[in-house]
C-alpha cells in the first residue's frame, strides 16, 4: 500500500511538471510577442535617448522567451523518456533560467536608476546634433512626438546646459529670459539643422518646430493648425517676450512621458524576472522528487539483465 500510494504521488508530480512546462511554454511564446512587438514598434525610443538599453530589454525578453520554450521542451521530453539524464540536465537548465531571470531583473532596477541622469543629456545630444541632419534620430523624434503628444524635451529647463552655446544655428542668442528659459523646449530646435536649413527664408515664415509639434485631431485626422503652430507672432514657438497661449502647439516636453516609457520597459522586465524565478522554483522542487522516484539508468540495464535468468 505504501509503494503504491508513493507511485501515485510521484505519479501526481509528473503530471503537475508536465502542465508546469506547457504553461511555461506559452508564457515563452508570450514573452517572445511582447519583445517583438516592442523591438518594432517602440525601437525609435532607442534613437532618441541614444541609447541601447532600451532595445536591449526589449531583445533580453525575446531571448528570455526562446530559453523558456527550449529548457521547457527539454523537460517534456526528460518526462516522455522518464530518464534520468534528461532529467538532471532539464534540473540544470531550469537553474541556469532561475539565475538569468534574477540577473535580468537586477539589471533592471540598476538601469531605472540611471535613466534620469542619462536621458536629460541624451535626449538634447539626439536632437541637437541629429534632428534634421540624421534621418532615423529625425524619424525617432517626430514619431516619439507624434505618439506622446508632445515637443522638444522640457517645457522648464531640466538642467544648466553645460558645454551648449545659447548662441542658435543662425548666429543670434535668446533675446530675454524667457527664452532663455525654454532652452529645453520649443526654443531648441533654432540649435538643429532643421532651423539651419531654413535660414534663407524670411523671419515670419520660417517653421521654428517641426510638424509634430503640432496639435493633431484624431476626428478629423489632420493638424488642428498647422501654419500658427509652427509660427506665432503672440506668442511660443517665435514670440517669448508675449505670454499668448499656442493652443495648436504641444507644450509638454518629451523627457516625462519619454522617462515613463523607458521606466514601464523596466518594469516589466523586474515583474517578469522575480515572478518567473520565484514560479520556476516550483518547477525545480518538483523535478527534484521526480529525479527521485527515477531510478537510475544503472539499476535499469541490471533488471534488465536479471531478467533473462528468471527460469519458471
Amino acid at each position: 500500500e505504501l509503494q503504491a500510494a508513493s507511485k501515485t504521488t510521484m505519479n501526481c508530480f509528473r503530471i503537475l511538471l508536465y502542465l508546469f512546462n506547457i504553461i511555461f511554454i506559452l508564457i515563452g511564446i508570450v514573452l517572445v510577442s511582447i519583445g517583438t512587438w516592442t523591438a518594432v514598434s517602440k525601437i525609435y525610443v532607442s534613437y532618441v535617448i541614444g541609447d541601447t538599453l532600451f532595445s536591449s530589454a526589449s531583445y533580453l525578453i525575446i531571448a528570455v522567451g526562446i530559453i523558456i520554450i527550449i529548457v521547457c521542451i527539454v523537460g517534456i521530453i526528460a518526462l516522455w523518456k522518464e530518464n534520468r539524464k534528461w532529467l538532471i540536465i532539464y534540473l540544470c537548465l531550469l537553474i541556469f533560467c532561475f539565475l538569468i531571470l534574477i540577473i535580468a531583473a537586477i539589471l533592471a532596477i540598476v538601469f531605472k536608476g540611471e535613466v534620469e541622469g542619462v536621458m536629460v543629456k541624451n535626449l538634447r545630444t539626439s536632437l541637437i546634433n541629429g534632428y534634421g541632419k540624421d534621418r532615423d534620430i529625425t524619424s525617432a523624434w517626430d514619431k516619439l512626438q507624434t505618439e506622446l503628444h508632445c515637443c522638444a524635451i522640457s517645457e522648464t529647463l531640466l538642467t544648466q546646459l553645460g558645454n551648449y552655446n545659447f548662441e542658435y544655428v543662425d548666429g543670434t542668442t535668446p533675446q530675454n529670459a524667457q527664452e532663455r528659459a525654454k532652452q529645453d523646449s520649443w526654443a531648441v530646435y533654432k540649435h538643429t539643422q532643421f532651423y539651419g536649413q531654413q535660414l534663407k527664408t524670411d523671419v515670419n515664415e520660417r517653421k521654428y518646430v517641426p510638424e509634430s509639434c503640432c496639435v493633431y485631431d484624431s476626428t478629423l485626422k489632420d493638424y488642428k493648425d498647422k501654419k500658427h503652430c509652427q509660427y506665432f507672432s503672440s506668442g511660443p514657438p517665435f514670440n517669448y517676450a508675449l505670454d499668448f497661449k499656442n493652443d495648436n502647439l504641444y507644450y509638454v516636453g518629451c523627457y516625462e512621458k519619454g522617462k515613463q516609457l523607458v521606466l514601464d520597459q523596466s518594469d516589466i522586465i523586474v515583474a517578469l524576472g522575480f515572478v518567473f524565478a520565484f514560479i520556476m522554483i516550483a518547477g525545480m522542487v518538483l523535478t527534484f522528487f521526480v529525479i527521485r522516484s527515477t531510478g537510475s539508468d544503472d539499476d535499469d540495464e541490471t533488471k534488465h539483465r536479471r531478467q533473462p535468468n528468471r527460469v519458471v
